[in-house]
């Protein structure tokens, strides 16, 4: 009997690659509960709960992830656990430098993303106004595009391949607000 092989690191259902952008949840200000340094801000009891609605809306809207990658400022971190908890216990929990304000791009985040191409439904939590530019980039918008994403809101653009060779499609765009209400 012929076994159908597949290639390593290839999944039979290998679609485009749908990266989920998001921009963290309502974090501490700076010198609130002992946060001087900005890379420290933890999310507010506040932020936490709207994270944990919005988790329950990205769910409602049939999100499944294989990655969830953050900036390594702890409210991206804190962000990508709950959604971990809420929306996705298998998908792999990583931190990433390339996700940190000032130091996004396209490239860099793509080369991290290429490390496992196995894992096409990813989700970036990081901060603006770099995800406003992550987003241009990889649909190919000029910078002055004028996105914003408001705490806790997503986008959905899908790339045929990475490194991307044409610009990625920009599938939705939804507000935290449309998110808890799909929650």
């Amino acid at each position: 009997m012929a076994h159908d092989k597949k290639p390593a690191g290839k999944r039979a259902d290998a679609g485009p690659y749908q990266i989920y952008l998001m921009r963290h949840g309502i974090a501490a200000d700076l010198d609130a509960q002992g946060s001087s340094d900005d890379a420290k801000r933890p999310l507010t009891s506040e932020g936490r709960l709207k994270m944990r609605t919005i988790a329950k809306g990205l769910q409602s809207a049939g999100v499944e992830l294989d990655w969830i990658v953050s900036s390594p400022l702890l409210r991206a971190v804190e962000t990508a656990e709950i959604l971990a908890q809420e929306l996705s216990a298998t998908a792999v929990l990583e931190s990433c430098d390339a996700l940190a304000p000032g130091q996004v791009s396209a490239a860099k985040v793509t080369a991290f993303l290429e490390q496992h191409p196995e894992r096409r439904r990813v989700l970036l939590a990081g901060h603006e106004p770099s995800l406003s530019q992550l987003a241009a980039e990889l649909i190919g918008a000029s910078h002055a595009a004028n996105f914003g994403f408001k705490k806790g809101g997503c986008c959905l653009i899908e790339l045929d391949r990475l490194p991307a060779k044409s610009p990625g499609r920009l599938v939705w765009w939804l507000t935290p607000r449309l998110l808890r209400k799909l929650g």
